[in-house]
Parts: structure tokens; C-alpha cells; sequence
């Protein structure tokens, strides 16, 4: 019994202490993991628990919080982005000026006059004073109608790289197929860089479309780093003249003509403007000139206009020019568009065409070439004395040892008389050698050349072989007066070339201007032109002078005008071309028909 009361108690004590363990606050509990260890031995019953104090200490009063701004702090650096290629704005090329290409537009069913203006991008009236329109400005499909774009230059924009056609008209206020047809070309046609578009009248810059820039994701846009590009060196231009050939009358197709029913032969000669005598032989008609209806009857021959053409000249820059189709200029003359045209050949013009003048272009000089590089000079020989064989020398005689003189005797006593001793002969002179000669080095020998001694002329074939492709003929025209002796002690040292006044003179090869001026008697206004190699040519009797002294000229460049100064009687220019073999030589005049094309 006291064994059970004992148990009882243990049991009330134990559940008592785990329900004053659940009371105390969950903040006192550690935060690691507890393990009881075993009761070996029952423990002794407590005293009864007393009552639970709170002994947490009394708050201790906050001192008042101050705000400040915190310091700043540098965020860690980042790597630098990889440098990467600055966008190129859209059509961000450059205008310059260019020569106007003459275009034509065949008028369409349902075309008016003014939506073909808008087209070309020129204005009503302008296109109408071109065409020789009137109000109300009727036209028929298939009519050709010539553009105004044949000025002396027109604006035009530098293809740059990544330009299309779309973001340059864009950039122009134009419509892709106004500039593709400005141009001749089609919209989808691909640029090349440095190719210039001339643009239409009604243009109007926009500047180019700022390209965007690129954004790194995950990185703060940092500002753009601006680099003002150095400047790249535009390689020097040159304008040219082509198609410059001289326009001139040729006979005509005879004009034919359909009879009619009621025509006599006498009525239609008068509309042919021949009389009846002509026409019957022309048509081969005997007495008494019986005609049929719808017979055909040859007419008296006309007259045309045809050009004759030059030295590079093509179908298409002629056409250009004459501001005419290819196929039309090809119909006309019975060929092909594509043909190849020989110089000199007239060229008949087909009816409504307009001489423009010769066509001009802008186009990159040749490069210099660079000049030799100099020959390493020839060290000098080294001189070597000659061997000069030793020269014997005589043996000298030793003379004997000299006899010690007795001192003399006093003035009592005669001295005694000595036997008398020869000298010994002097020593012979040593031969002195002969003064060593230098012998004088050996002239330098220049390498060999195709060039005959400078000393004589040169002769015709060694011209010929040496000037030949170098040089063009400066004008075509006849020639006056040939080279070489004229009789009565003249002599002409080159060739005079019949030519009209105001007619451009070129440049026969590139090379820089010795002289220009007037002050050569006879020559009125003169051009000297030093060319490589030792060639010089020369132009006299000019109108008008267009190079200066120390200028660089190009092959085919305009150096004047033909005139008739120096007391010429009709317009010409005097030519000549002379050749120097060497530099020590003085340049002589040769025959120029040796080395111009013919």
C-alpha cells in the first residue's frame, strides 16, 4: 500500500513539471536539438514550485536615431564590353557634282504630260520647252519625249557601303522607281560602292537616318565615345572630253513617193521639188510617163547630218550625245546596237535629233608612275701599284783607316815628308726608280640600250618601235603642211593640222607643262609638254591656252583651243613631237606620223 502511494506521487510530481515546462515562453528554447539523458535513479520529490517571476530586465530607453546620407560607394568595375563596329546611318553618302545625262521616256496609253514631269522629277513647263509642246499638251503612245537632264552638271549622291535604293530615296524625298529611272536602271538593281545616282530636280536632303544604337543587356548604357573619322583621301579627278567628233553633211536617202490616182508626172516633180526631166530618168519612165496608182517613184537624193567618229568612241556615247536611243543611231545606219565603230567613220543622225556637245566626265586620274629607282653606282677600282724589282746597289768603298798624323817637330827640325794618299772616288748615286704612274680607271660603261650612239640621228624604224601606243593625235582635222624640208632652206619640224576655231586641242600623252605662253615668235601661243623616256611635244597656233607652267597633264586632257596666232592665214595647230635618246642629248624633232595612231 505504501508502495502504491508512492508510485502515485511520482506520477503527480512528473506531470506537474511537464506542465509547468509547456508554460514557459518558446524564446527560451534553445535552437539546437535536446536529448534527456536516462533517470538512474528516481528523483527526490520536489518542493513544492513557486510561483513563476518575470525577471526579463526593464527596457533600457533608445537613444535617438540621426539620419545621414550614406557615403558613396563604388559598385565592383565590369569587364568592358568587346568592341564592337559603330552603325553606319542609312544613306549617310555624300553629293557632289556631275556631269547631267541626257534620258527619254516613251509615253504610255493613258500618260499626261504632267504625271510624266512628276516621273522624271522635272517641272511641266521645262519638260514641255524641251519637247516643243504647246497646251494642251497632247500626246500619242509610243511618242519618244527627251528630258530636260542635260545640263552642263547635276547633282549627285556617292553610293556608300550598306546604301540601297529604298533609304536614299527615302533620305531625298523621292520614290525608288523616280530615281531608278533618273538613272536608267531597275529598282531592284544592286549598288556598288562609290557609284554616283544623279538626282532628280525636285530633291529635296533630309539628311541621313541616325543608325540606333546597339544596348548590351544586363549593363548600365554607358555614353558613346564620339571619334571624329580621319579624314580619307579622295584620289585626285580628272574631267574628260568624249565624243568629240565634228558634225558633217552627207547625201541623204532619195525621198520616194506613191502615186496617187489623177497625178501626172508634171505634179509630182514640182512636189519633189526636181523637174520632170529628172524624175523620169531617176525611175527610168520613157514618153509618155504612163503611171499606175500605188506605183512607188524614186525622188531626188537628200541631205543629212552625220558625225564622224573618233578615236574611243561607242555607239552608246554617241547616242548620248545626239540625245538619241542606240537603236535608233544603229537603225539608221543599218548595224548593230552593239558594234564596234571605226575611227573616222560618218554616222548618218537619225530625223529629231540634238547636238548636246561633247560629253564630259569626271574620272580618277591615272596613278604616277613612280619614278626608277636609281641604278647603285659602279664602286671605283682600287688601285694597285705596279711591282717595281729591287734596284742593286753599288758597293761602296770603305775608305781606309786614316793614318795618325806625327806630331809635328819643333821649327827647329824639317818635318819628314808623308807618302801621298789618294781620296777614295765619292759614292755612286743611287738610281732613283721612275715616279709611279696611276693608270686612270676605266670609263664607266652605261648598260646597254635599244638606242642607236647618241651621236648620229636616230633612225625612223627605232622611232617608230619606241613611240609606238604612246600618243594620241591632239585634234583630227587634214593635214597642211607635212614634216620635214619645204624648199627655198625652209623646213618644217613637225606637222600643221587644218582645224575650226574653238575646237578643243588634247594633250597627245600625260606629262608636265615646260611652257605656256606667247613669247616664242611664230608660234604664236605655245604648249611644251615634257613627256618620260626623253619625248616632247608641242603645240603652236592656239587659240586659247588652258594648262599653266609645272601643271601635271593626262593623256586626252583639253590644253587649249585651236586658233590661228603666230600670223597663220586659217585656223590650225601646229604639232611636233622630239625625242631625246639620252639626258646629255638635246631632244630632235621627228616625223609625228611615226608614232601617232593611224
Amino acid at each position: 500500500m505504501t508502495l502504491f502511494l508512492s508510485r502515485t506521487a511520482l506520477i503527480l510530481l512528473a506531470g506537474s513539471a511537464l506542465a509547468a515546462c509547456e508554460s514557459l515562453p518558446q524564446a527560451t528554447q534553445p535552437n539546437y536539438p535536446v536529448r534527456a539523458a536516462p533517470l538512474a535513479v528516481p528523483p527526490p520529490a520536489p518542493a513544492p514550485a513557486p510561483a513563476v517571476v518575470d525577471q526579463t530586465p526593464p527596457a533600457r530607453p533608445t537613444a535617438p536615431v540621426e539620419s545621414q546620407n550614406l557615403p558613396y560607394i563604388a559598385p565592383a568595375r565590369e569587364l568592358p564590353a568587346p568592341p564592337q563596329p559603330a552603325p553606319r546611318p542609312a544613306a549617310g553618302g555624300r553629293l557632289v557634282e556631275t556631269p547631267g545625262a541626257a534620258q527619254t521616256y516613251t509615253v504610255k496609253r493613258g500618260d499626261n504630260l504632267a504625271a510624266i514631269a512628276r516621273t522624271l522629277g522635272v517641272s511641266l513647263q521645262r519638260l514641255a520647252d524641251e519637247n516643243g509642246l504647246a497646251p494642251p499638251y497632247a500626246l500619242r503612245p509610243g511618242q519618244v519625249l527627251q528630258t530636260p537632264l542635260t545640263g552642263a552638271t547635276a547633282t549627285a549622291y556617292v553610293v556608300a557601303p550598306g546604301d540601297t535604293l529604298y533609304a536614299i530615296a527615302r533620305r531625298f524625298g523621292l520614290t525608288p522607281q523616280a530615281l531608278a529611272d533618273a538613272n536608267s536602271m531597275g529598282v531592284n538593281t544592286s549598288l556598288a560602292v562609290g557609284r554616283r545616282l544623279i538626282l532628280p530636280e525636285t530633291y529635296r536632303d533630309r539628311g541621313a537616318t541616325p543608325a540606333p544604337a546597339a544596348s548590351t543587356p544586363g549593363r548600365r548604357p554607358t555614353p558613346a565615345r564620339v571619334e571624329t573619322p580621319a579624314p580619307t583621301p579622295e584620289r585626285e579627278t580628272v574631267t574628260v572630253r568624249r565624243v568629240t567628233g565634228k558634225v558633217v553633211e552627207v547625201s541623204g536617202p532619195p525621198v520616194s513617193y506613191t502615186v496617187k490616182k489623177g497625178d501626172n508626172l508634171d505634179a509630182i516633180a514640182r512636189e519633189l521639188k526636181t523637174d520632170r526631166k529628172q524624175l523620169a530618168d531617176d525611175n527610168k519612165l520613157k514618153a509618155p510617163y504612163a503611171l499606175q496608182p500605188g506605183q512607188k517613184l524614186k525622188g531626188p537624193k537628200t541631205t543629212a547630218k552625220a558625225y564622224v567618229v573618233g578615236e574611243d568612241d561607242t555607239m552608246a556615247l554617241v547616242a548620248k550625245r545626239f540625245g538619241v536611243t542606240a537603236k535608233a543611231l544603229a537603225a539608221a545606219n543599218e548595224m548593230k546596237v552593239g558594234a564596234t565603230l571605226r575611227e573616222g567613220r560618218k554616222l548618218t543622225l537619225p530625223d529629231g535629233y540634238k547636238d548636246r556637245g561633247p560629253i564630259r566626265e569626271t574620272v580618277a586620274a591615272p596613278p604616277r608612275p613612280e619614278p626608277p629607282a636609281p641604278r647603285p653606282a659602279a664602286p671605283p677600282p682600287v688601285y694597285t701599284p705596279p711591282v717595281t724589282p729591287p734596284v742593286a746597289t753599288p758597293p761602296v768603298a770603305t775608305p781606309p783607316a786614316a793614318t795618325p798624323q806625327p806630331t809635328p817637330p819643333p821649327p827647329a827640325a824639317r818635318p819628314t815628308p808623308q807618302p801621298y794618299t789618294p781620296l777614295p772616288p765619292p759614292p755612286a748615286p743611287r738610281p732613283t726608280p721612275p715616279p709611279a704612274t696611276r693608270p686612270a680607271p676605266p670609263p664607266a660603261t652605261r648598260p646597254a640600250t635599244p638606242i642607236v650612239p647618241s651621236s648620229g640621228p636616230v633612225a625612223d624604224s627605232t622611232i617608230s618601235s619606241l613611240g609606238r601606243g604612246r600618243f594620241i593625235w591632239p585634234l583630227r582635222g587634214d593635214v597642211l603642211s607635212d614634216f620635214g624640208p619645204k624648199g627655198t632652206g625652209q623646213r618644217n619640224d613637225g606637222i600643221n593640222i587644218r582645224a575650226q576655231a574653238g575646237e578643243p586641242v588634247r594633250v597627245a600623252a600625260g606629262g608636265d607643262v615646260v611652257y605656256a605662253g606667247d613669247q616664242v615668235p611664230g608660234f604664236g601661243n605655245l604648249v611644251l609638254v615634257k613627256h618620260a623616256d626623253g619625248w616632247v611635244t608641242a603645240y603652236g597656233h592656239l587659240g586659247r591656252v588652258d594648262v599653266k607652267m609645272t601643271q601635271d597633264v593626262v593623256q586626252g586632257q583639253q590644253i587649249g583651243m585651236a586658233g590661228s596666232t603666230g600670223g597663220v592665214s586659217e585656223t590650225q595647230v601646229h604639232f611636233e613631237v622630239r625625242y631625246a635618246p639620252t639626258p646629255q642629248d638635246r631632244a630632235r624633232p621627228v616625223d609625228p606620223k611615226l608614232v601617232l595612231p593611224r
